[in-house]
């Protein structure tokens, strides 16, 4: 039986597999895989199932994003989705809150407490000592005048130590106790004053004189305030009615003459300015005022007694001796003119006198010879031909009036070939 078998096995070395070629390479080599990249190689089985892997090298119907990344994608799209709509909402919700703020703010704004300056002083219609409810209400009442008083002594104190915004609130509790509290509504106005609140200053002035209008020293600050307010036709009327019932007062002429140079009233500023220099001669704010309010009128020669003054206590200020040489060519006065001229270009050069001769406020003086030999000295004959001819210039430029005649005739063109327009050509 053994040598059969192995007599079969030698005749038969393939085991049965005659239909196997001797030449595969299947048990003769290693077996090579394509790499998966290899597209162009056919493949060995059509029956293989295709993987996304396939499908991705091959390139048929292959995803371009992987389905976790899509995930996150779409989670982060709805967190910003999310935290956008949060956020409008939240401003939608701060804007109906202000909306229904303002619609209470409008429903109760007849409803606001009006400062204490200008609350209305309740008045006792019946007193009657004999009523217990008059006697309790008599009693409350003193206990408001005592918090009234403890509260301005306090507002005293801050005062003194400059804290100017506590001391107001403590006046005005006090007139919310007291509303005819005289040393509240004082402080109050010194205080507003100093804040720069003149509206303020001024409404606590009035309701102070509304208490009690012989209060003198309240009248003038109650001027100060409508001066630093700017109101001139207000300080106007405020220092003609103090002026009337008081005596003769410096600081509020000065305030009087202050509002009639504003409102341009220039004769009644100088009047007011000369009452000023009666009580105070050397006030040099007065001098230059007036001085000036005279040039605004025209009175040269009433203008020259201040700046004399003035020139006395600063010979060097180049305004007043610009203006005592004004005043003197105004009044035709040529070697006062030139006096005058010289000192300035003695102190300041000829650069300020160069430009200042040209002025047409000397032109009164132009044919004075004193002015034309100072001019030709100073500047040389040409300057003051130049000047001349420009006045001269100037002058017949306002005398004459163009007369506008009506055309009634076309006006023949210069043009060559002036029948282009011509219909018939």
């Amino acid at each position: 039986m053994k040598k059969k078998h192995k007599k079969y096995r030698v005749d038969n070395p393939s085991g049965g597999f005659d239909h196997v070629s001797s030449s595969s390479e299947f048990y003769s080599s290693s077996p090579v895989e394509r790499p998966l990249s290899d597209a162009s190689a056919p493949s060995d089985s059509h029956d293989v199932r295709k993987t996304d892997r396939h499908q991705a090298v091959s390139g048929r119907g292959a995803e371009k994003m992987d389905p976790r990344e899509k995930m996150a994608l779409m989670a982060i799209l709805k967190s910003v989705v999310l935290i956008l709509s949060l956020v409008i909402a939240f401003f939608l919700l701060k804007k109906g809150i202000s909306l229904y703020e303002e619609s209470i703010w409008i429903d109760n704004a007849s409803e606001v407490e009006a400062s204490p300056i200008l609350q209305e002083v309740a008045l006792v219609a019946e007193f009657n000592l004999q009523d217990q409810d008059s006697r309790e209400q008599f009693a409350k009442r003193i206990e408001h005048w005592k918090e009234a008083d403890r509260l301005v002594r306090s507002a005293d104190i801050l005062m003194q130590r400059n804290i100017y915004d506590q001391a107001i609130n403590q006046c005005q509790d006090a007139l919310r106790r007291d509303p005819s509290h005289l040393g509240a509504l004082e402080r109050l106005g010194r205080l507003y004053y100093a804040k720069g609140s003149y509206v303020e200053a001024v409404n606590a002035y009035i309701r102070l004189l509304s208490v009690d209008p012989s209060q003198t020293e309240t009248q003038k600050r109650l001027i100060e305030a409508l001066d630093a307010f700017g109101d001139h036709d207000a300080v106007k009327y405020m220092a003609e009615w103090y002026l009337d019932e008081n005596m003769s007062d410096t600081d509020v002429l000065r305030y009087l003459a202050n509002a009639h140079y504003a409102r341009e009233d220039f004769a009644e500023a100088a009047e007011a300015y000369g009452r000023v220099l009666r009580d105070s001669p050397k006030d040099i704010k007065a001098l230059e005022q007036q001085a000036a309010a005279f040039i605004q009128v025209q009175q040269y020669e009433n203008a020259l007694v201040p700046l004399e003054k003035l020139r006395e206590n600063n010979h060097r200020n180049p305004l007043y001796l610009k203006q005592t040489a004004i005043c003197h060519a105004q009044l035709e006065q040529g070697r006062e003119t030139v006096q005058t001229l010289m000192r300035m270009g003695q102190f300041f050069g000829g650069d300020m006198l160069l430009g200042l001769i040209r002025d047409p406020l000397f032109d009164p003086v132009r044919e004075d010879r004193v002015f034309q030999a100072f001019v030709d000295r100073f500047g040389g004959k040409e300057l003051r031909t130049g000047i001349e001819d420009v006045m001269r210039k100037a002058n017949a430029d306002q005398e004459k009036v163009p007369e506008i005649e009506p055309q009634l005739t076309i006006p023949v063109s210069d043009i060559k070939g002036e029948g282009i327009l011509d219909p018939n050509q």
